[in-house]
């Protein structure tokens, strides 16, 4: 075979290998049970949930975290210029292949121009899964 052939085989190998290990998994949001979580406070952070929440504060992020006994679901909204932000969990259930969890984001009821900067978050834990998360905001 020539060297031209040669590649467009290989090529066309890994390819084949690449695609084979994906799939498609359709995911149900038909609601089985709701979730039993809890709202984790700054002083009851893990030091793995503390490291991420830091990286990523300045920016909008949406992060799971799982360790060996529990799924922590960390959820952030950027650099903000006053504080008094409040971020809520509207709903969290399980679906057969999926944890579905709705937050809620507050603005403060009263702007002051000589308020600090704030990075509003919530960090919710649950027991440990191994199922996709799906993140939705109430409107």
């Amino acid at each position: 075979m020539r060297k031209k052939q040669w590649k467009g085989l290989g090529l066309f190998l890994v390819l084949t290998f690449l695609l084979a290990g994906c799939s498609a998994e359709k995911v149900s949001s038909k609601k089985l049970r709701d979730v039993d979580f809890t709202v984790v406070s700054e002083l009851e952070m893990t030091e793995e949930v503390k490291k991420i929440v830091e990286e990523k504060k300045t920016a909008p992020f949406k992060v799971t975290f799982t360790d060996h006994e529990y799924t922590y679901i960390i959820i952030g909204y950027g650099k903000k210029n006053y504080e008094g932000y409040r971020v809520t969990v509207k709903e969290l259930y399980e679906s057969s292949n999926a944890v579905y969890v709705k937050t809620e984001f507050s603005g403060p009821k009263e702007y002051r121009t000589s308020s600090n900067a704030s990075y509003p978050y919530i960090v919710i834990k649950i027991e440990a899964t191994d199922k996709n998360i799906v993140f939705s905001e109430s409107e």
